[in-house]
């Protein structure tokens, strides 16, 4: 899932390069155009604007104007987007024509810049939403034609599309919490690894290698002050990053096919621990599914042997001795016994996807 952008329309330079510099410090991608026309050819050329931040007078094409040019094109009409208006004045009418065209958002000149930064901040939430479920049904009708196609060669092309919609979605978390895609391919091959140690079949090994990958989607609704904040996070903030796994949830039960409907339970509860200590809701023991148990561990292995600018990656043996021995802030009773076992037989096969997978 490509990142999206925002487009700003002014016909006064300073004011662009004003809600420039404001956009790019909120972490988007910004771009301009001086009126109504040059906005609408941006606006069709970059499939990935999905935000417009807009005046509504302009010389030539109004703010007006190129949203009722948008709304009735047939290439631009249906593209997820939020339109959001700038004026000097309050004309009612206008207001309501834009309203009745799709616009989102209306504001009036001086602007206030800290309501500005929550409608940004909200009309990002809103197209990454929409786009999560505009893929989540893109991989529901792959799995519904996989189920009704009988002829071999498409049942794999068909069944190659749905995995690559689940990776769509797992990749939309690198949007707000940029990782690599070489990481999110290590957690499906560490977790179907470690389900056929414990003998799952390779159905269920499967599932869950295009499950696991989906843990952390629902940091896309945490906000980017405290996702990518350098130092540590108060207890305020920690409170708000807790809340990503039902977020994550919330997403992947809009489905109830067999590897989203896994994934949802992931999601939820990949951050629970078996001794009670982790949350959302503190779960203990099997009340923990054990795919999300599985995956925990795995993500906490490749965690420490991944380099971060706040530490530096671990040897497998080093990572071994964590889990498995402990290290002030991992401990052996975080994970499901029977998975923390099978994981230390399956040593040398973790230590073999890493490297062969390496960012």
């Amino acid at each position: 899932m490509s990142a999206l952008k925002l487009l700003v329309v002014d016909d006064e330079p300073d004011i662009r390069c004003e809600l420039q510099d404001f956009a790019q410090e909120l972490g988007f991608e910004c771009l301009l155009a001086a009126n109504g026309q040059e906005a609408l050819s941006v606006f069709k050329e970059d499939p990935d604007v999905h935000i417009i931040l807009s005046d509504l007078t302009m010389p030539g094409m109004t703010g007006l104007e190129l949203l009722e040019r948008i709304a009735r094109d047939s290439d631009t009409k249906n593209r997820i987007r939020r339109f959001v208006f700038m004026t000097g004045n309050g004309d009612t009418r206008a207001v309501i024509e834009a309203m009745r065209l799709g616009a989102s958002e209306f504001m009036l000149k001086p602007m206030d810049l800290d309501l500005l930064e929550d409608i940004l901040i909200d009309s990002r939430e809103y197209v990454v939403s929409e786009r999560f479920k505009l893929l989540n049904e893109q991989a529901r009708e792959a799995e519904l034609a996989a189920n009704a196609v009988e002829i071999s060669s498409l049942n794999r092309d068909i069944k190659k599309a749905y995995s690559e919609s689940l990776a769509c979605l797992a990749r939309a978390a690198e949007y707000k919490d940029p990782e690599t895609g070489a990481h999110i391919l290590r957690i499906g091959a560490y977790a179907a690894s470690l389900a056929a140690e414990l003998g799952w079949n390779k159905e269920q090994c499967d599932m869950l290698r295009m499950a696991a990958p989906l843990h952390d989607v629902g940091k896309v609704a945490t906000p980017d002050a405290i996702l990518l904040k350098n130092g540590p996070l108060t207890d305020e903030e920690f409170t708000v990053m807790r809340q990503h796994p039902i977020y994550g949830h919330e997403v992947l039960s809009m489905s109830d096919y067999p590897v989203m409907a896994m994934a949802a339970r992931i999601a939820l509860n990949h951050h629970e621990r078996w001794n009670g200590g982790g949350y959302p809701r503190g779960l203990t023991g099997n009340e923990i599914p054990i795919e999300a148990s599985i995956t925990s561990l795995v993500d906490v292995y490749d965690a420490l042997r991944s380099e971060r600018p706040y530490k530096a990656a671990m040897t497998h043996e080093q990572a071994m001795q964590v889990i498995l021995e402990g290290d002030g802030r991992t401990a052996p009773e975080h994970f499901r016994p029977d998975v923390l076992r099978a994981f230390e037989r399956a040593d040398k096969a973790m230590d073999h996807i890493f490297e062969t997978m390496k960012d």
